[in-house]
């Protein structure tokens, strides 16, 4: 229907058009014979034209260019504590009853304290979101990346958890995401500069008195500033280990970028992707990506001329590949949800088996009944727990 719907409507359109002109002519007695049956056969080659060329096509050109956090998302302005220093998790519900406030008058909120600018490796501009643990020096860094479509507030859940477990934790917004710089979005070929460029922020290369202001020493969130400044990157005896989170179509990033971070000790990707193509093929012939589903040959042309036409890196991101490069003695947790159809877990499986990691050092969950993405929500106390398994060992 998305390839159908519009073929259809731009075939009209012209018909229309054509018509229109046709009965001029007739008036003005101009009208050549057999004028109507030439604009019927016409019209009935341009609809397969439209089908088959214009559509899919001109949909796999422009696509990475309207890649956004959804609406109901983008007026996310930052985590939220409570006096005690507990996170007070948003929701798209919350944000939405927000939203009405504002329309009633309600005034805007500051810009969030915790907001910092992060500096990709290419050079793009990136928005996070920067907690530190509720009391103490941090166990453990945590940099994690958020899915297609989403932004920040998709992780709050999974980042809260890391929070409470001892972790100083950094929320980063991709490319075209969130409050990000609005650069083509990739699918995880260029992404993964976002990610290096995330652990380069954590990992102290930017001004220290981003980490060590003033104004995080009174901002309410039980945060210590005495305890915000971890070892530089420098002093390695010191520096706390690093944690990679992922989830969705965010894990394609994060394992390209996994086996480049020098002295990583974690990497937990929910909903892994597996191999870019089988993901986007799954995701449109099931219905899963905006629109609605793609039926064949359309979803074919449409994503052969994606990967002509360079907007959808297929043979550039191979999440499976790049993870049999990682150091065997990164520990790695990978989490499926039962109910998934864009990452299957036989494909979750199959990855997991393909991992070049110490046996003793990964850990494979597929959660039954849960759908894509939301594992965190359908059973919040196993996830917790074994993320606290994990981080028990950094």
């Amino acid at each position: 229907m998305l390839i159908a719907i519009p073929a259809a409507a731009l075939t009209v359109a012209t018909l229309l058009l054509g018509a229109l002109w046709l009965l001029i002519a007739s008036a003005l007695k101009r009208r050549r014979p057999g004028a109507w049956w030439r604009l019927l056969r016409w019209h009935a080659l341009l609809l397969l034209l439209h089908a088959f060329v214009t559509l899919p096509v001109g949909l796999a050109a422009i696509a990475p260019w309207f890649v956004d956090t959804r609406g109901d998302e983008r007026s996310y302005a930052g985590p939220r504590f409570a006096a005690d220093g507990t996170w007070e998790l948003q929701s798209r519900e919350s944000l939405a009853q927000e939203r009405a406030a504002r329309s009633a008058g309600a005034p805007l909120a500051e810009r969030s304290p915790y907001e910092v600018a992060v500096q990709a490796r290419d050079g793009a501009t990136l928005r996070g979101f920067h907690v530190l643990p509720k009391t103490g020096a941090p166990r453990f860094q945590a940099l994690l990346v958020h899915g297609l479509f989403r932004g920040a507030l998709e992780l709050e859940t999974a980042a809260s958890m890391l929070r409470e477990l001892g972790g100083e934790v950094l929320l980063l917004e991709l490319r075209r995401h969130g409050g990000s710089e609005r650069r083509r979005f990739t699918y995880g070929r260029d992404e993964v500069d976002d990610v290096l460029g995330g652990v380069d922020w954590l990992r102290g290369d930017r001004a220290r008195g981003d980490r060590a202001s003033s104004e995080r020493s009174d901002r309410g969130d039980g945060q210590r500033g005495d305890d915000s400044a971890p070892a530089t990157a420098s002093d390695p005896t010191r520096e706390p280990p690093l944690l990679l989170f992922a989830v969705s179509i965010g894990t394609a990033a994060a394992a390209r970028a996994a086996p480049q971070i020098e002295r990583l000790a974690a990497l937990v990707l929910d909903a892994p992707m597996d191999d870019l193509r089988a993901t986007a093929e799954r995701m449109l012939a099931g219905g899963e990506g905006r629109g609605g589903a793609i039926a064949e040959p359309f979803r074919w042309i449409l994503l052969s001329a994606g990967q002509l036409l360079g907007t959808l890196p297929f043979d550039e991101v191979r999440p499976a590949e790049s993870l049999r490069a990682l150091d065997p003695q990164v520990r790695v947790l990978l989490i499926g949800a039962g109910d998934d159809t864009r990452m299957p877990p036989v494909s979750v499986e199959s990855l997991f088996a393909a991992l070049p990691t110490a046996a003793d050092r990964k850990q494979l969950w597929i959660c039954p009944g849960a759908k894509h993405g939301h594992v965190w929500s359908h059973d919040p106390a196993t996830y917790r727990a074994r993320l606290a398994a994990l981080t028990l060992h950094l």
